[in-house]
């Protein structure tokens, strides 16, 4: 076997560390929950300039909010609520198809998207600005945290050692369709609702190797 032929990648995870201070990063902002469901349209969307309808399967959220330990019929977790003080408001059952069902969506949701009967989901015109003002009360998501708890259960290959941070932001803005600028500049919709300020990390790296048994 020749040194071409001898694989340098590496499979790696974001350390659980880090997932927790995401977690406790997004637990102390007002973030409204239907935030979430917005992440998922805009993933839905294929151009965020021109919104078309979408249909949703909820269910597939579940991929992201699943979580062990929590209380019986409560499947899922979301760091994210209006009401910081209400930690027992982040589990959630699994019938998120009826969380967000159309007759279930109440008067911010709505602000932000328009749906049909055949509950197709459109996002409205500047949706972003909506989302900033409505979801995220003024203050832009903490993109780093949220894609740290976003992505906490995928895998990231690399060949040049650690990734870093911008590489799992920038995984996270192209797994929910975000424009992205130059360089660790962002555009478009997610420079409207992310900020890639953040407090420092209690840890110096962000992913750790995937240890795999044989």
């Amino acid at each position: 076997m020749t040194d071409e032929q001898v694989s340098t990648t590496q499979d790696y995870v974001v350390s659980t560390e880090v997932v927790r201070w995401a977690i406790d990063t997004l637990t102390t902002r007002r973030i409204h929950p239907f935030f979430l469901a917005y992440l998922y349209l805009h993933g839905l969307t294929p151009d965020e300039g021109a919104p078309t309808p979408v249909m949703p399967i909820w269910t597939d959220l579940g991929k992201y909010l699943t979580m062990p330990g929590g209380p019986p019929k409560k499947p899922y977790y979301r760091p994210l609520f209006q009401e910081i003080s209400k930690p027992e408001r982040y589990w959630l059952n699994a019938n998120l198809a009826g969380s967000y069902a159309p007759s279930s969506l109440r008067q911010v949701p709505r602000r932000i998207v328009d749906v049909s009967d055949d509950g197709h989901f459109l996002l409205k015109e500047d949706s972003a600005t909506l989302v900033l003002e409505h979801l995220l009360y003024g203050e832009p998501a903490l993109l780093l945290a949220l894609s740290a708890f976003m992505l906490r259960n995928y895998g990231f290959k690399s060949d040049e050692g650690l990734p870093n941070e911008w590489h799992l932001c920038s995984l996270f803005l192209a797994e929910f369709n975000f424009r992205q600028g130059e360089g660790s500049f962002l555009s478009g919709d997610a420079a409207v609702i992310f900020t890639t300020e953040h407090n420092a990390l209690p840890m110096t790296e962000i992913f750790t190797p995937l240890v795999t048994q044989d």
